[in-house]
Formats: C-alpha cells, structure tokens, sequence
C-alpha cells in the first residue's frame, strides 16, 4: 500500500506538488485510523480531506488549463467521479468500521489510480511537448 510520498511522483509543478504530497499526508492519517477512532473523527478526517482534495482538483485543473494539457476535459471527468465517490462516502449512514474501511479504500484508490496514473500523465506530456 503506498502511503509515503516519492519524489518520483513530482510534476514539477510545486504548488501541485505541495499538494500532492498533503493529500499523501492525509492519507496515511486515514491508514493508521485506530480502534479507538470515534465515528466523529473519521468524519472530520473525511471532510478535511475531501475539501482539500477539491481545492486541489480546481488547482491542477487551473494548471491543466494553462499548459494547454490535451486530456483536461478527461482528468476533470476523473475528478468529479472521485468527488462523487467522497460524497457519497460522507452522505451515507455508515457503520463506524464500515466508513473506516471505505475511506481507506478511497483513498488509496485515489492515491493509486489517480496521482500515480493519471497525474503523472501531465508530467509525460509536458517531457514530450517542450
């Protein structure tokens, strides 16, 4: 499970990456959620982090749009499903090891299948296009 942030995972873009590498932090918040974790915790801990992450998204769509990457309207598609996903996730009425488990999984989904994936697909775009 990836967890810690890489230096391999820069964009080269350090306001993105900053971000990047908070939502990592937050992450591993999410992966260490102990038993004694309240349902209110986790649910702060949720809406922590699904506001930072749409602050993000509206960021990297910003830099999207500024360097004129081919893939914007995909990536926001990406972006919008994983907002839905989070919502949902804090919308429904969960039981405490049930909310736990799913934003985990979420999250490292995100992590995984968005940063790892899709993001860095900036980073080759940009390498080829300079």
């Amino acid at each position: 499970m990836i967890t810690q942030w890489d230096e391999k995972y820069k964009l080269n873009n350090e306001k993105i990456d900053n971000q990047h590498k908070e939502l990592f932090r937050l992450v591993s918040l999410v992966e260490v959620l102990d038993k004694k974790a309240t349902k209110t915790d986790i649910k702060n801990l949720l809406n922590s982090f699904f506001a930072y992450m749409k602050e993000h998204f509206k960021e990297e769509e910003k830099y999207m749009k500024n360097i004129d990457y081919p893939l914007l309207k995909q990536h926001r598609k990406l972006h919008t499903d994983i907002v839905e996903e989070f919502t949902k996730l804090i919308k429904d009425n969960h039981t405490l090891d049930m909310i736990k488990t799913k934003m985990k999984e979420a999250s490292q989904k995100w992590l995984s299948d968005h940063i790892l994936e899709n993001d860095l697909k900036i980073k080759k775009w940009l390498d080829l296009n300079k």
